[in-house]
């Protein structure tokens, strides 16, 4: 995002009251599943609250196409997302986590590192 942009919180939530002068998301989701399947906001992603995110260096071990790309998690729904920069900012599902997260990391080493209320899940190189 742009620093100084409003995003529009707490009078909008991802595509929700997006009004003038408000910067939507690049990519948001539902927190229910939409009917049909799929056909919502974020396509098959549900969950409550992002809790944590992070830019993979793009010098990093996962390579292409992870490399430059922004993972993200859900803190209810404990799932660990990519989201695609280079290609239009598709969003996949990468991993989940057993406790709740909060923050994510790219380790020095390359890996990926999730940090839960619990501790800390490591991801190594697909």
């Amino acid at each position: 995002g742009a620093a100084g942009a409003n995003y529009g919180w707490p009078g909008s939530e991802g595509p929700d009251n997006v009004a003038s002068g408000v910067t939507a998301p690049v990519f948001a989701y539902a927190h229910s599943a939409a009917s049909p399947p799929g056909s919502g906001p974020g396509g098959f992603f549900t969950g409550l609250a992002i809790t944590g995110g992070a830019f993979y260096p793009s010098g990093g071990g996962f390579g292409s196409p992870w490399a430059g790309g922004y993972f993200f998690a859900d803190l209810t729904s404990r799932f660990i997302a990519f989201l695609d920069v280079a290609n239009g900012n598709a969003a996949y599902a990468f991993g989940s986590v057993t406790g709740s997260p909060v923050d994510l990391l790219a380790a020095n080493d390359g890996a990926l590192l999730v940090l839960t209320r619990t501790g800390i899940t490591r991801f190594s190189k697909p």
